[in-house]
């Protein structure tokens, strides 16, 4: 296990070996990191990884370092015990357990952990669409580039002596909220993020830079900032105690004429929205049977829909756990 006196990215894994990194994933990360022309060097991945800090040799053995068990392992959980993401979704604006809508945990080798989060937080983030002539327009409540960096700044700059805290996002009805363990690095303020370049975990910086999950160093911040004013968001509220640092961002004002966008559903799926829409407040049970339908296949369909909030769950009633619509404001 690590360390925890002197925790850094480039800080070897006591335990893990090179048996334990995909080596076909490092493979397929500098094919990645080459064709972008971000990467010139050897082609072999133990070149590579001595190269960027990935290995250390310790007492005559190799060792992976943090930073390439988060990137190249298969299950980085197995050492690091608070890699990876917890994200909870509630329907008021403050976090507590009745209000909660949804919950996940999302767990992997940091670029899969990065690309999943952003997926469930623009699923489960408002899309909204309006007909302007023969025109459709789009709205968004979030713009997707925006979700990522945050979320890959998340995971990429928290501090590691924090071992038992996993980074969190909260997502409430007007705005989501990032929260990373460990405060900001030193001489890194809220007021001067735009000017400072400084990074926790350079190693690991480096190797998201060669996957494309990081698109220019330094500019991350400055692109957020950019596009939280240009859709004309409430400024970002930053919070560092030294322990945990979090970012939240309010989510663009859709228009009011504006029609919920629904995610591409299956004809099942779409009979069982209807169904829910029309009782207004159903079981899985009453589903099943309205629809002659498996209670199983009930059950993933549900699953499905309240991914893609367009439902919610009411908890457990008398005769099962109830479901309703998340009607439109």
């Amino acid at each position: 296990m690590l360390d925890v006196t002197l925790i850094t990215d480039r800080q070897p894994v006591i335990g893990v070996t090179l048996d334990d990194l995909d080596m076909a994933t490092v493979r397929r990360h500098i094919l990645i990191a080459q064709e972008r022309g971000r990467y010139e060097g050897s082609p072999e991945p133990l070149d590579y990884l001595r190269q960027f800090s990935g290995l250390l040799d310790v007492d005559g053995v190799v060792v992976p370092t943090l930073a390439s068990v988060l990137m190249f392992a298969t299950e980085p959980e197995r050492w690091l015990t608070a890699c990876g993401v917890d994200i909870a979704q509630f329907s008021k604006p403050y976090a507590h357990p009745t209000e909660l809508l949804f919950s996940t945990q999302v767990r992997g080798n940091i670029t899969e952990v990065i690309d999943r989060t952003v997926d469930l937080l623009w699923a489960r983030s408002e899309h909204r669409y309006r007909i302007e002539g023969t025109e459709r327009i789009e709205e968004h409540a979030y713009a997707q580039h925006v979700l990522r960096e945050l979320t890959v700044n998340a995971l990429c700059h928290r501090d590691w002596r924090y071992i038992g805290s996993f980074v969190r996002i909260q997502m409430f009805p007007a705005y989501i909220e990032w929260i990373s363990p460990g405060g900001l690095p030193p001489g890194v303020r809220a007021d001067n993020l735009r000017d400072s370049q400084t990074s926790r975990n350079p190693a690991l910086a480096q190797f998201l830079y060669h996957a494309g999950r990081v698109e220019k160093f330094g500019m991350g911040i400055d692109m957020v900032l950019d596009t939280l004013a240009a859709w004309g968001c409430d400024p970002p509220v930053l919070r560092d105690d030294q322990h945990f640092f979090s970012f939240r961002v309010s989510g663009r004002r859709l228009s009011a004429a504006a029609r919920r966008a629904l995610p591409n559903l299956s004809e099942r799926q779409m009979r069982i929205l209807a169904e829910i829409e029309r009782r207004q407040v159903c079981t899985a049970a009453d589903l099943a049977a309205a629809l002659d339908q498996n209670p199983r296949t009930i059950q993933r369909e549900i699953k499905v829909l309240l991914e893609h909030n367009l439902i919610q769950d009411n908890g457990s009633k008398t005769h099962g756990r109830s479901y309703s619509p998340i009607n439109e404001p």
